[in-house]
């Protein structure tokens, strides 16, 4: 009798906990954010509590089965930047990146009144732990348009949270960046503001 009571429990146990993991995920693009690239074709993407808080989840783009080397995710939000002229701009978070191959890419990018472009972005690859990313941009005086960037490039997945978007006073110059991805996506519709950096929406 305890023997078929072991059988039993067994199942039940692991039932419930698949159905907690599962429920801490949540898929799609999140509020505020604009899907580019093959996320919605090559990639999964969603909101993990398990890698945050159920209040502030993690962000996670991770590639599917069949996804070729050229194949990039992203998600990115284009804002008026009349409030940023002139500011220098930092724009940081916690990523992780799982996978041996590919990696991800952090920016600012603005566009000015004239089609001139100014660009900072951080590039990383596989990180045991989460690490913290820091990219800060001077935006122009006469900056009409300005996107916030996060992509995924190749295979792997990758968790992002604790965004933040914000000015800074800084005597030194932004280093010197080479963009892989940032380049590669067009500005989109422009919102009012920046919103749902922690993915509470």
């Amino acid at each position: 009798m305890k023997h078929w009571k072991i059988l039993i429990a067994a199942p039940l146990a692991a039932f419930a906990v698949n159905f907690s993991f599962a429920g801490a995920v949540n898929s799609g693009v999140p509020k505020g954010w604009t899907a580019n690239g093959a996320l919605a074709t090559h990639y999964e993407s969603g909101l993990d509590a398990s890698q945050g808080s159920k209040e502030q989840p993690a962000f996670f783009m991770a590639a599917k089965e069949g996804m070729t080397n050229d194949d990039f995710a992203a998600i990115t939000q284009v804002v008026d930047a009349t409030a940023y002229r002139g500011k220098t701009m930092h724009f940081t978070a916690s990523a992780r990146h799982m996978g041996e191959l590919g990696g991800y890419e952090f920016w600012i990018r603005a566009i000015d009144d004239k089609g001139g472009i100014s660009l900072s972005s951080s590039w990383a690859r596989k990180s045991d732990a989460c690490e913290a990313i820091r990219v800060r941009l001077l935006v122009p005086a006469n900056a009409s348009r300005l996107q916030l960037g996060v992509a995924l490039k190749d295979k792997g997945k990758l968790f992002v949270k604790g965004m933040n978007f914000s000015d800074v006073q800084v005597s030194s110059p932004a280093p010197e960046s080479k963009p892989h991805i940032a380049n590669k996506i067009t500005m989109g519709p422009v919102a009012t503001t920046i919103q749902n950096l922690n993915f509470s929406e």
